[in-house]
């Protein structure tokens, strides 16, 4: 029973001090090693800044995925290179141009040994698919010829004698770049040891594409989590993104060896996320929030919510802390909760013609 809050205590000042305070004896530009030594995750004020800003490009975003079979490091690999995004240039042992007096074409010959050294489940026939669905191309089923299982020919879309020879150089240029496997929005995936116990594995993704990855055969996607909270809120929903703030503010302060109590980050995450949407403390964020024009005019871009509420002839109550201080009068917090309110109703509580007052809180 010690433990309950009293009525009126300021409770949003009291949380953003305990986490304000930390935060100052942070070291700015940060970089923590997640697991593997090749992937870094930013840390300090910068990460802070941006799970509070709801910030919608973050410098690190990364996936962590659980695997299905944890144990087996060729499983592991396997599901790595259904995710990892591959291009015809890491596979391929040439692309060379021919010219005959019949005309001309590229020649594409796949490197079959590191095909199955990195585990990619792909064919001549889905590779010549992908390039087909590489939209600036402009190649059709017509003009690609499948050799053999590790070679084929790719004639130019445009034959005429002018324009040949620029579109040969055009689709050598650019049919290194074709992604013939994986997710495009995705930079790299690293395999990393789990971190109590060594037997097992899990996947660290960099880039975006929660969903993609969830989706993938081989993921555990009920433990597949992401630092990202807005894709998080837009796959998972608003009860996850509220969970993902709570958990990357712990984490980004654990890892300085700081403790803040659950219920100050709790409320800063209610407060972000309580109107079904993650809005940021930004002076987006917070006009949205709050519709009083007094406490957006004492937070950023006065004049503006002052002219807009003049135009639109908005009425405010006066009934926060920060307009209350504006305008002078009493905050309603603490112990100028409650008001006194005399009661005409009641019969005489004393002979001498007193009437009984009655408290009432707000």
């Amino acid at each position: 029973m010690r433990a309950i809050i009293q009525p009126g205590e300021a409770c949003g000042a009291v949380a953003a001090q305990s986490i304000g305070e930390p935060a100052t004896q942070m070291t700015l530009k940060t970089f923590h090693f997640a697991g593997v030594a090749s992937m870094n995750v930013t840390l300090g004020v910068p990460r802070i800044k941006e799970i509070i800003n709801a910030t919608s490009k973050i410098s690190t975003p990364i996936i962590t995925a659980k695997l299905v079979n944890e144990q087996s490091t060729v499983s592991a690999r396997i599901v790595k290179a259904r995710i990892e995004k591959s291009e015809l240039g890491d596979i391929a042992e040439y692309i060379k141009e021919v010219y005959t007096p019949q005309g001309c074409y590229l020649s594409i010959k796949l490197d079959l040994q590191t095909i199955q050294a990195l585990k990619l489940e792909v064919t001549i026939h889905s590779i010549a698919a992908s390039i087909v669905k590489t939209p600036k191309l402009k190649i059709k089923d017509k003009h690609i010829t499948v050799i053999s299982e590790c070679k084929l020919h790719i004639e130019p879309y445009d034959t005429s004698r002018e324009k040949m020879y620029f579109i040969m150089q055009q689709l050598k240029q650019k049919l290194p770049k074709v992604i013939i496997k994986g997710i495009p929005s995705i930079v790299r995936a690293v395999i990393s040891k789990h971190e109590r116990d060594e037997t097992k594995h899990n996947l660290l993704i960099e880039g975006y594409g929660l969903k993609d990855v969830m989706r993938t055969p081989g993921i555990d996607f009920r433990q597949t989590t992401t630092n990202h909270i807005l894709e998080t809120c837009d796959v998972l929903g608003i009860e996850a993104a509220r969970q993902c703030i709570i958990n990357e503010i712990k984490y980004t302060m654990g890892s300085y060896g700081m403790h803040i109590d659950n219920r100050h980050t709790q409320l800063l995450a209610d407060e972000m996320t309580f109107k079904g949407q993650v809005l940021g403390i930004t002076r987006f964020g917070v006009s949205k929030m709050k519709s009083s024009t007094l406490m957006l005019a004492s937070f950023e871009m006065t004049t503006d919510h002052l002219y807009n509420s003049a135009v639109q002839c908005k009425r405010d109550d006066i009934q926060g802390v920060s307009e209350c201080i504006v305008m002078g009068n009493q905050v309603p917090i603490g112990t100028g909760l409650f008001k006194v309110c005399y009661d005409d109703n009641s019969t005489p509580a004393i002979k001498n013609g007193f009437k009984k007052t009655s408290l009432l809180f707000d």
